[in-house]
């Protein structure tokens, strides 16, 4: 600032002068405003963010985003304040890709054989995430995610999500070095009563760390229970009442103790109803996921976004991560029907590649992957036998039929086509039949899961 240089004034209005420049001089003071200052309107306070996007770093400012300030159609920075005839030019969002698609890849453990059939060895996640980078397919945290179903922020044409359940500690002592190497965010769906429960559990003080390096914490309920079903030890009265709990109340848990808002939910298991479904919405969440492994559009629907279990396999056998980043796979509709039973991404009796000695066995599949189906066009054929009469409920998503003759020995093979979203779709998978082998016992399979092991 110039100083002011103040001369004798002789006229008899030297003290209103010298008012008027000790209020130009101190426009910081807030308490002495210059009478000839311009209103100017308070700009709006910044959208606050929830949680920070991920790879450690935090987001730069809004402001200077350089995807928004680089995207086609947006709005031109609005003219110095006081410029005559300025006027600012509304905001608009950025170019977004309303094809783009999204797979959701859902882990658990990375312990290798000592977590059990739900983990994989660390090598084999570290080499997903390689090959992620190789396939050039962009990673993008739940923030994105939600941005761009809003229409407010673009995302690579073919996009992967990365989600880790459960709370194990594995999680993070195996899997942060990992993720933060390739700079890719990532989602830990926790259910809090492991949190701090000892063992190879997550502490509260590393979920603290994990928000603090800018990964998203979301809800895999309490209890991890099936939410279709009140939980039998459960003290809590009525099976809503205990819904509530699971669905409100680890919200609530997470969000007392960490300080942040969480905007998604994983269900136990990738059960749910549309009561659930109701009552998730009721409690405040933006997403809720199964494990149905779906490519996941603009549209999805948002209490049933489907993940790939890594460690599942689908009906031609493979693997979760395999089916997912070939982007082959069936696309989510924008209903939410889903079909409740399916363990993985496709749960068929016989099961894949099983063994079975009944020559007439009942065959049946859960087609919930497949997407929307037109229950017209949805056909079962059996090899040797050509064009079966099955039975397709569009309800429950379930395909069944048992041969009225007996099935040969040796290798058979079920397929099944139909048309979703007017796209013709086609799933596949094989059994033996050997009348020598010991029974399976899976009938139940489709209906009662074996209790997951924690």
């Amino acid at each position: 600032m110039v100083p002011l240089v103040f001369r004798p004034m002789k006229t008899r209005h030297a003290a209103a002068v010298l008012l008027i420049y000790a209020a130009v001089a101190l426009p910081g003071c807030g308490k002495i405003k210059n009478p000839f200052a311009k209103k100017q309107a308070t700009p709006p306070p910044a959208s606050a963010v929830t949680q920070t996007p991920a790879g450690g770093a935090a987001p730069p400012p809004p402001t200077k985003n350089p995807e928004i300030a680089a995207s086609p159609g947006a709005a031109p920075a609005p003219a110095p304040a006081g410029t005559a005839g300025a006027t600012p030019a509304p905001a608009a969002g950025p170019a977004v890709d309303r094809n783009a698609q999204v797979v959701v890849l859902c882990y658990h453990r990375l312990e290798g054989k000592a977590g059990g059939p739900y983990s994989i060895e660390p090598a084999l996640f570290e080499k997903h995430m390689q090959e992620l980078k190789d396939k050039g397919i962009g990673v993008i945290s739940m923030q994105d995610l939600l941005q761009w179903r809003a229409g407010k922020k673009n995302i690579p044409s073919k996009a992967a999500m990365i989600t880790i359940d459960d709370g194990y500690a594995s999680g993070m002592e195996v899997g942060l070095p990992i993720l933060k190497k390739y700079g890719y965010p990532a989602t830990y769906f926790v259910y809090t009563n492991y949190i701090n429960s000892g063992g190879k559990s997550l502490t509260w003080a590393q979920l603290e760390q994990l928000r603090d390096e800018g990964y998203e914490i979301a809800s895999h309920t309490v209890s991890h229970y099936d939410l279709r079903k009140k939980e039998p030890k459960s003290k809590i009265a009525t099976y809503e009442e205990w819904l509530k709990n699971e669905l409100y109340g680890s919200k609530q848990i997470l969000e007392e103790h960490l300080g942040i808002r969480v905007v998604a939910i994983a269900y136990p298991g990738g059960f749910s109803s549309p009561k659930v479904h109701e009552e998730t919405k009721a409690s405040g969440y933006d997403l809720a996921f199964t494990t149905y492994g779906q490519r996941v559009g603009i549209a999805a629907a948002p209490f049933s976004i489907g993940r790939y279990d890594v460690t599942a396999k689908d009906a031609q056998g493979h693997d979760g991560f395999t089916a997912a980043v070939s982007f082959q796979g069936p696309a989510a509709g924008s209903d939410s029907g889903i079909a409740q039973d399916a363990v993985a991404m496709m749960l068929t009796q016989p099961m894949n590649n099983s063994v079975v000695n009944d020559q007439k066995p009942h065959i049946q599949a859960n087609l919930s992957s497949l997407g929307s189906l037109d229950p017209a066009s949805v056909i079962m054929r059996i090899g040797g036998l050509g064009i079966v009469p099955a039975q397709y409920d569009p309800k429950s998503k379930m395909i069944s039929y048992t041969p009225t003759d007996k099935l040969r020995p040796g290798a058979v093979t079920i397929i099944i086509t139909g048309k979703a979203g007017g796209q013709p779709v086609e799933t596949k998978w094989s059994f033996k039949v050997d009348p020598n082998a010991p029974a399976t016992g899976e009938a139940t399979a489709l209906t009662d899961p074996p209790p997951r092991k924690q």
